[in-house]
């Protein structure tokens, strides 16, 4: 039985893993390309401080697709696989609705981010372009995600790794034509790398579309039938994913307040060297996203069985198997740190402290792996209220605490903010590690 279950893990975390990966090289790619445009410490900036922009107006849409997730997996596993779909409609046509107004928002006030955190005028113009380049699209990157995480529920993650390539592809591409204004196209910088990434999210939805239209796709809403939703399946949908989406809103949340904190030690080359650090980091992060997903799909689905034992048995290997991928990745990072670095930028000053950066967080791989896998699993259960405060504790008041004390107090600077992310990142770890030893998740109706 460990062995199968085992095996089911690997089977779902490895196109996930994939998936994961192709997002982040559509990031790198980003990063690459506008580190070698015009002065890097503007551009980088810019280009970060919008993609902190997409995220802070994502929570709502990640905590109910959480929700859509652990309702359909659930129903997977009871068998019940007209209902799964019927609740995929239900998510399709809520997420659809939100995600129009948002577009808007952020097209007209997205200005006022960059102005917030004290960015420069020509960081915030040009990060202004960014956010209106990439929320033109807005509502095929909600399209997008709502189409992937129900087929993940229901234990597809290879059609949506196979719908990531082809958006991928195209974003690597119009990345080289538009920021540098190849092939008798403007030179528009920043700008061109907000439309090639907002244009890969519409070519990623019409993929799906073609794919539901020829039968190809196991779960998939009625988008055609004027469907209204069931108000007890939007009240679960929200019962569940409000939590999660205050988490996701928390971690929107901290990187505002650490990007204003970085600014204020560091000025943008500070903040330009962690751009530069997370996107690097992030390649080691495609293992607990990856492990994490198979963790949700896996407990859904086994919890729907009625068989919550190989729920908690699946949850464990799965952040086994994850530390593991993770470490290996963290070992990398600590001892080829610049030349990791190197990679993205040709700045010797943004190279040096984006180097230390990765040195310090490669340590703290394995733990976050497990940190990820762990509360993946429980959300996967319908249990996110506990996750949440676990998160929302470590990273606004532990993770933020240790790097103001580290920084400022102790004169430490842009180390000391760094130094905070270690310690609280193994303190959250074994804090999400005795929760679900508790089982609380295992008593969760959805």
């Amino acid at each position: 039985m460990l062995v199968q279950i085992r095996k089911r893990v690997f089977r779902l975390a490895m196109p996930a893993i994939v998936s994961n990966l192709l997002y982040t090289f559509q990031n790198i790619v980003d990063t690459i390309m506008l580190g070698h445009y015009g002065n890097p410490v503007v551009s980088l900036s810019a280009a970060g401080i919008g993609g902190m922009f997409y995220f802070l107006m994502f929570p709502i849409i990640m905590g109910l697709t959480t929700g859509g997730v652990a309702i359909i997996a659930r129903r997977w596993g009871e068998k019940n696989y007209d209902e799964a779909r019927r609740v995929f409609d239900d998510l399709y046509t809520l997420l659809i609705l939100i995600s129009i107004p948002i577009s808007v928002f952020a097209i007209t006030l997205g200005w006022l981010l960059p102005v917030a955190l004290g960015a420069s005028e020509t960081v915030t113009k040009e990060a202004y372009m960014y956010i209106m380049g990439v929320f033109a699209f807005y509502p095929f990157a909600v399209f997008m995600a709502t189409y992937q995480s129900s087929l993940r529920a229901a234990g597809d993650t290879k059609t949506p790794m196979i719908i990531d390539i082809v958006a991928n592809v195209w974003n690597v591409l119009w990345n080289f034509v538009l920021i540098y204004g190849n092939f008798g196209f403007p030179q528009l910088g920043v700008l061109g790398a907000g439309i090639a990434t907002g244009t890969s999210y519409v070519i990623g939805a019409f993929s799906y579309i073609i794919l539901q239209v020829r039968g190809r796709l196991i779960v998939y809403p009625d988008i055609l039938s004027g469907f209204r939703m069931r108000g007890n399946v939007v009240k679960t949908l929200f019962k569940v994913g409000i939590p999660a989406g205050i988490e996701r809103g928390m971690w929107s949340l901290t990187s505002f307040i650490y990007a204003a904190l970085i600014f204020y030690v560091s000025s943008s080359l500070g903040y330009s060297a962690f751009q530069v650090g997370l996107r690097a980091e992030s390649l080691a992060y495609m293992p607990g996203f990856g492990f994490s997903i198979a963790a949700t799909t896996l407990m859904g689905q086994y919890l729907g069985e009625k068989s919550p034992w190989k729920a908690r048995m699946a949850t464990m290997e799965s952040a086994k198997m994850c530390a593991v991928f993770m470490g290996l990745a963290g070992l990398l990072m600590v001892l080829f740190p610049s030349q990791i670095a190197m990679l993205f930028t040709n700045d010797v000053e943004i190279i040096k402290l984006a180097s230390l950066y990765l040195f310090m967080m490669g340590f703290t791989e394995p733990a976050l792996g497990i940190l990820f896998t762990l509360a993946g699993g429980m959300r996967g259960a319908g249990y996110t209220t506990m996750p949440m405060v676990i998160n929302l504790t470590g990273l606004l008041g532990i993770r933020l605490g240790l790097a103001v004390l580290f920084a400022i107090p102790l004169g430490m600077g842009l180390v000391g903010v760094w130094l905070g992310m270690v310690f609280e990142t193994f303190i959250r770890a074994i804090w999400m590690y005795m929760e679900f030893r508790r089982g609380r998740w295992s008593t969760v109706h959805v």
